[in-house]
């Protein structure tokens, strides 16, 4: 029997529907064949904050994009890896704080760079960067080749 070099026999991808993202996409099937391991992708979303709360309308048009980003993501994994097993996640909130999260059942995070840089990163946060300092597991930061 193939040794599988993890835990949990899970890869977590958070994804976005960036380029950055589906490189990350790609580098993620094959990590998880490499390990014989499942796929999770997941993607987060927030409602934006304008000093009232959001309309029912509104959560249910994110809800509708993730999940749409989401089976788009599952229809390229089938494509290119039949044989692999994956799953998904839906999920409101940071997205940092998501993934780390979810982070608990799984041996590795692979996330894509949006690669804002500078006075625009300092700014927003990365999410990336946040991962990479706080996830209790190895993360791998895929960034969009040129």
């Amino acid at each position: 029997m193939a040794q599988t070099f993890t835990r949990f026999g899970r890869v977590l991808l958070g994804f976005d529907g960036s380029a950055s993202a589906r490189q990350a996409l790609d580098f993620s099937v094959e990590e998880a064949a490499r390990r014989h391991a499942r796929l999770l992708i997941a993607y987060s979303w927030t409602v934006p904050e304008f000093g009232y709360g959001p309309s029912p309308q509104a959560v249910d048009e994110l809800e509708a994009a993730g999940k749409a980003l989401l089976d788009e993501a599952v229809a390229t994994v089938r494509s290119a890896a039949p044989h692999l097993d994956v799953e998904t996640a839906l999920v409101q909130g940071n997205p940092a704080s998501r993934l780390i999260e979810l982070c608990e059942q799984a041996d590795l995070l692979v996330v894509g760079a949006r690669g804002h840089g500078g006075f625009t990163s300092l700014l927003l946060g990365s999410v990336s960067d946040q991962l990479v300092h706080h996830a209790p597991i190895p993360v791998v930061v895929v960034r969009e080749r040129a």
